[in-house]
């Protein structure tokens, strides 16, 4: 079962979390990053986007084991319930359906707290619900002792920050005994040519 935390007390705990909030005054959102030590973008060779998916699960929980942390807490940078909207994708339709079974509420706008045991699963339906648009807010990850932060791009890639060079050099050496390579330049989609997730 993944386990929820109220948004102030995750906030609390984990302040390393992205915010943004609308402000009416200036018409434009206030926005919150902290400040990290190094940014990398990672990604999978896959040849479909279900095995992609699937991988990008597999290999964030090595990422995770590597890190020498249970779990890893996810939140959105804005105040929005996990399940804001519909769709009528497939993939939409049953990442929405696994959030409803693992109790996540329809308002429910805290963090999740996802082991081991969920995480594959649990990434599998994020990606295709950030991809299909099925997320408006922009989700990040954090482990427990808050040495890096991460999410997963519509793209289907992973953005990953240290925190500092300890973090660095721990996330590159965890890396090397994974699937993930280093993408150098622009992040793109392997799959928007060959039927994959969509991109609008």
């Amino acid at each position: 079962m993944i386990k929820k935390i109220k948004r102030k007390k995750c906030l609390a705990k984990y302040p390393i979390f992205p915010q943004r909030n609308y402000n009416g005054e200036i018409e434009d959102y206030d926005y919150f990053y902290p400040e990290t030590f190094a940014n990398y973008i990672l990604t999978i060779t896959s040849k479909t986007n279900k095995k992609h998916v699937k991988a990008l699960g597999e290999e964030l929980n090595h990422l995770l084991k590597g890190l020498k942390s249970d779990c890893f807490i996810f939140l959105g940078d804005e105040k929005l319930a996990w399940r804001f909207r519909e769709g009528k994708y497939k993939n939409f339709k049953k990442g929405m359906q696994f959030l409803e079974n693992e109790g996540i509420g329809k308002d429910f706008k805290g963090g999740l707290i996802i082991n081991k045991q969920n995480l594959p699963q649990f990434i599998k339906h994020l990606a295709d619900l950030v991809g299909t648009n099925g997320i408006v807010q922009y989700v990040y990850f954090t482990d427990e002792s808050q040495s890096v932060l991460g999410s997963i791009c519509k793209e289907g890639n992973l953005h990953i920050s240290t925190m500092n060079e300890e973090s660095d050099d721990a996330l590159k050496k965890v890396v090397l005994s994974t699937k993930f390579e280093f993408l150098n330049g622009k992040c793109y989609n392997q799959f928007s040519n060959k039927g994959g997730r969509p991109t609008s």
